[in-house]
């Protein structure tokens, strides 16, 4: 089933990494607002959310059907409000963090989720 999370996870991790290509440092500074060459989980949701925020047109704190590209809207997509979107981005960091140390370094922030 495709949910509004799961689209919009996809959507945002993707143009995410498209935007760094190959240098998972680059993206890493990107992700790392306090500089310690590590990515917490809230730096992890203030840069995805700020995406979702830029596809909130309307800034109701919700993506609606009619703000996502219709490219990605099915039967079972669903609005998704920017709570729901930071519960799924940890979900998301969870299964990144592979060695389980609360944080991404490079090598996890660059890999595909698990």
């Amino acid at each position: 089933m495709r949910t509004a999370a799961a689209v919009l996870g996809l959507l945002l991790t993707a143009s995410a990494a498209a935007q760094y290509g190959e240098s998972t440092r680059d993206y890493l500074r990107e992700f790392d607002r306090d500089g310690d060459g590590r990515v917490s989980l809230a730096e992890y949701q203030d840069k995805l959310s700020e995406i979702f925020q830029r596809m909130d047109v309307n800034g109701n704190g919700v993506v609606d059907l009619n703000e996502f590209d219709p490219a990605v809207v099915g039967a079972h997509t669903r609005p998704i409000s920017l709570t729901q979107h930071r519960k799924r981005l940890a979900e998301v960091f969870r299964r990144q963090d592979v060695n389980h140390d609360g944080y991404l370094d490079a090598r996890e922030l660059g890999a595909p989720p698990r």
